[in-house]
């Protein structure tokens, strides 16, 4: 069966880092009246972005009508204009100010609280008492707001008619590094008031802002997004509560896209206050990208992007990475994929320390932000023996043959898979952090081309057949068939990937003696790049006619993963070089039953991957072992049937460093934690496998089959399992 993980789509950070320098004593409370005044605050889902970022060391450029100075909510958040000796103080009957408390009213308990409550704001007077800004004006504004290397967000809120040199000086500005966030206007039109000469050079450097209402509707007079729907997104812009500029302690309410456009400039403070080395590029795209839909799906003329998210926007986007490009000391792991299997997928549950750390996991999103997450949550944890998956694959899907015989020493087979519904079922029930991918397998095709000459020579090349089945089979020495751990367990070191190619070449000495020697190459299509590569030399000898015994001996060279199992991600591994010896015997004590017994076992050496968060493998090694009893023309002629107990692979010594990022210092360095984990489990899985066959006809054939798997809770999240099934095989 195929798999994926799809980590970066179905886990959520549980826990933001704050690593942004700030001390955070207290959050603003929910139920306060301070966050109760204004709708818009619920609206924009900022409560979340709180607990890490507050808008500390930002500064927004707020060209409109001034600010009132004085005002309680605007005290120690103005930075003057030349040092001091002039502050542009509103002369436009409070727009401004009502501009610059959304962004950055204190939280002091009383009135209202900014969406970035401590940032600071730079007033720039452009507009007059109407709240309109002639082009020069405007353009002087921009250029001095452009020219200050402290501000990083530049808010225009005024009326105007765009043209030269305000067009200019907005390019000039973001080509300066500063994000534009402007208005959409108030004209009920269909497109904003900025001309696509500008907003065309946006190039994700600025954001056009649109006005909804309480029911998330854009309000009828708030231009729409228009042809400018790629770089425009909404906001709560109807009767926002906001400082006044009557008297120092007055608060109003305004409406119109001017309103709006202050919650996305705090929400840019936000990000760039935890995160300051990012663009303004990226912080529009980040806006962007985590804003909610409105209206038609996707990006629409209506809504642009849609309603502004600030809770999402500081969440992880894209992959997550165990690296920084930023950070001192970064790992340089991709957290991609988590899926682990076997011993290797134990170390987390034994340690109890190990377990904490990966609890507290420091990680990075797509623009280089430090999260905080639970890795243990996002494992997917699989056993090493894939008995019940084949259980699924074998007997859930129609197989259609077609045998040719070429020569009476030479034969083809040919096989084609159908898809069965209930194929996926199982593994979707399993474990929520998978997804199956229901298309055609590469497997669904499969041939095998083998040949049997008189001189004791025999050959076997096989293309996407099981790994196995090329390995275990010497003379009569094949413990079964019918039973499903045997299908796998010759090759329990040959790999577990689904696309095989192998060779196998086998000589009959005599009644008694045969060799054989195999090559096999694996690839595994688990979306993870692992492949295998092995060869395997066989001999068995048969003293007697009641008795044989096989030698075989492993070399498996694994790229990517360990042991069959997919280390991928922050757990994987270079490269990995398995040497392995096997013994199976059988022997029949009564006419019509026989008992046989195997066991393996193998020494790894493994080289890490640079980075994973395992590190500095030793004395790994790893077993299998299975037993049960054959017995033939039980009940009627040439009936089988048998009862085997395996324990798959597994391993069974070793020890890794477990090396995890927790934080950063204060230069942004990446702090991490070892500890030396054992990757031995303390219990081992047991499979329980019985079956009964029997000829209906010379044509048609009915078999039933019982498997039972223990698995202890601390090797998997699949837990117990059973299936019992009945298949009927029929020649034509």
């Amino acid at each position: 069966m195929k798999i994926r993980s799809s980590f970066n789509q179905s886990i959520t950070i549980a826990l933001l880092l704050s690593l942004s320098g700030q001390t955070l004593s207290a959050t603003p409370d929910p139920a306060s009246q301070e966050f109760l005044n204004q709708y818009g605050l619920r609206t924009i889902n900022v409560m979340p972005a709180w607990s890490s970022t507050t808008g500390s060391g930002i500064v927004v450029a707020s060209l409109d009508t001034g600010v009132n100075t004085s005002h309680f909510e605007m005290a120690g958040k103005i930075i003057s204009v030349d040092g001091g000796s002039t502050i542009d103080v509103d002369g436009g009957g409070g727009h401004g100010t009502a501009i610059a408390s959304v962004v950055a009213a204190g939280f002091n308990g009383a009135g209202m609280i900014g969406v970035a409550y401590d940032s600071r704001i730079l007033p720039i007077g452009v507009a007059d008492s109407g709240r309109f800004a002639n082009s020069n004006s405007a353009a002087a504004g921009i250029n001095l707001a452009a020219s200050r290397g402290d501000v990083r967000i530049i808010t225009l809120t005024y009326g105007t008619v765009f043209s030269e040199p305000q067009n200019s000086a907005i390019v000039n500005a973001m080509n300066a590094g500063k994000l534009m966030v402007v208005r959409a206007g108030n004209d009920f039109q269909a497109n904003p008031d900025l001309p696509p000469s500008v907003y065309n050079q946006f190039n994700g450097r600025g954001i056009i802002v649109g006005a909804i209402g309480g029911g998330n509707n854009l309000i009828p007079m708030s231009n729409k997004a228009g042809a400018a729907a790629n770089v425009y997104m909404v906001a709560p812009g109807e009767a926002i509560f906001s400082a006044g500029n009557r008297c120092n302690d007055c608060f109003t309410k305004w409406t119109g896209t001017s309103i709006a456009t202050p919650h996305v400039a705090g929400a840019a403070a936000l990000i760039l206050s935890q995160n300051p080395g990012l663009s303004a590029q990226e912080v529009s795209e980040i806006l962007f990208s985590s804003a909610t839909d409105l209206g038609a799906p996707g990006v629409d003329p209506v809504y642009g992007h849609g309603l502004l998210n600030v809770g999402a926007a500081l969440s992880a986007q894209g992959d997550l990475d165990s690296s920084s490009s930023s950070a001192g000391g970064a790992l340089g792991v991709g957290i991609a994929a988590l899926a682990v299997g076997g011993g290797l997928a134990y170390f987390w549950s034994k340690n109890k320390k190990a377990k904490e750390n990966l609890e507290k996991t420091l990680v990075f999103d797509r623009y280089d932000r430090p999260y905080i997450m639970n890795l243990n949550r996002a494992l997917n944890v699989q056993s090493s023996a894939p008995t019940l998956f084949n259980v699924m694959n074998m007997f859930d899907r129609q197989t259609r043959s077609v045998d040719v015989n070429m020569s009476d020493n030479l034969s083809m087979t040919m096989h084609a898979r159908t898809n069965n519904p209930t194929d996926y079922i199982f593994l979707k029930d399993s474990d929520p952090f998978l997804e199956v991918d229901d298309q055609l397998r590469d497997d669904d095709l499969a041939m095998k081309m083998a040949g049997n000459f008189k001189n004791g020579l025999s050959f076997n090349m096989q293309h996407n057949y099981a790994p196995a089945s090329g390995f275990d089979k010497v003379g009569d020495l094949s413990l079964s068939e019918n039973f499903i751990w045997s299908s796998s367990y010759g090759s329990q070191y040959m790999g577990f990937g689904n696309l095989s190619d192998s060779l196998s070449l086998g000589y009959q000495a005599n009644n008694k003696l045969a060799f054989k020697l195999g090559a096999n190459r694996v690839e595994d299509n688990l979306e993870n790049g692992q492949s295998s590569n092995a060869v395997m030399l066989q001999g068995s000898y048969a003293p007697t006619d009641n008795s044989s015994v096989s030698l075989r001996v492993n070399n498996l060279y694994e790229n990517g993963n360990l042991l069959g199992g997919a280390s991928s991600g922050a757990f994987s591994v270079s490269n990995a070089n398995t040497t392995a010896v096997g013994v199976t015997g059988k022997y029949k004590v009564f006419d019509k039953f026989s008992l046989f017994a195997s066991f393996t076992g193998g020494f790894t050496n493994v080289s890490e991957q640079q980075g994973s968060f395992l590190q500095s493998f030793s004395g790994l090694r790893s077993q299998s072992w299975g037993t049960g009893v054959i017995g033939s023309s039980l009940f009627r002629y040439n009936d089988r049937a048998g009862f085997a107990i395996s324990s798959p692979l597994r391993v069974s010594n070793g020890k890794a460093d477990l090396v995890v990022p927790q934080s950063l210092d204060g230069s942004r360095n990446i702090v991490s934690d070892s500890t030396r984990v054992s990757l031995a489990p303390e219990g081992s899985e047991l499979d329980f496998e019985a079956f009964y066959r029997m000829n209906l006809s010379h044509r048609t054939q009915l078999g039933t089959s019982v498997t039972y798997r223990s698995i202890p809770e601390n090797t998997s999240y699949v837990g117990d399992g059973m299936s019992v099934f009945t298949t009927i095989g029929m020649r034509f």
